[in-house]
């Protein structure tokens, strides 16, 4: 972990917010460079996008191939896909 100091008091005690490091000794603010800003957590779903696709294999027997190989693609071990590239 990096140790930041303050080059104005020569603090190490910070706060960060909306982009910025403020000195909580002195105030001095120091702008977050894009390695240190807060990185925001994707959470995607893609159980509904698998359900779809497997929805396809049965109801379109002639792509079957292709959408299962989509589901593999996604999760590479679904047996249900598997079974559709195998007929």
């Amino acid at each position: 972990m990096r140790i930041f100091v303050c080059e104005r008091c020569g603090g190490n005690d910070f706060r960060q917010e909306k982009g910025f490091r403020t000195c909580q000794y002195c105030n001095t603010s120091y702008v977050l460079t894009a390695e240190e800003m807060p990185q925001k957590l994707s959470n995607i779903s893609l159980n509904d996008d698998i359900k779809s696709l497997l929805n396809k294999c049965k109801n379109d027997p002639t792509n079957a191939r292709r959408y299962a190989s989509l589901v593999l693609d996604i999760d590479p071990t679904n047996s249900e896909a598997r079974r559709f590239l195998n007929r």
